[in-house]
């Protein structure tokens, strides 16, 4: 099990949202948007201690990471719940069973293919 990760100051924490949640699929960065992190809400309402305080921020190689970030470019990238946006990337579904997790030249694969249906 990782060792939990909480931010020690307002400063760092700050460092960690505008790094992890503002650039990630589940999160969007305008506050007012339909699609918010339960990850970060969590994080805010619960103590490091707590039951409900979430799992995902952890330390990984002794730096604090969210292990359900997924990089997304909100200005550029569009809406990521468009099942018509090709930018979407694959993930595994945490409820099925895998024997290789999609790899990244899996990914670059599926752009390059997007890209060329795009253009027939």
């Amino acid at each position: 099990m990782s060792k939990r990760y909480q931010p020690s100051n307002g400063s760092e924490g700050e460092w960690f949202v505008e790094a992890h949640c503002m650039q990630c699929l589940h999160c969007d960065p305008d506050p007012e948007g339909e699609k918010q992190c339960d990850v970060l809400m969590r994080s805010m309402c619960y103590s490091i201690n707590d039951p409900e305080y979430p799992t995902e921020w952890v330390y990984v190689d002794n730096k604090p990471t969210c292990t359900k970030w997924v990089k997304w470019d909100w200005g550029n990238d569009g809406d990521p719940d468009d099942p018509d946006n090709p930018k979407v990337p694959l993930v595994d579904d945490p409820n099925q069973l895998v024997l290789f997790s999609v790899a990244d030249d899996v990914l670059q694969y599926h752009d390059v293919k997007t890209k060329e249906s795009a253009l027939v």
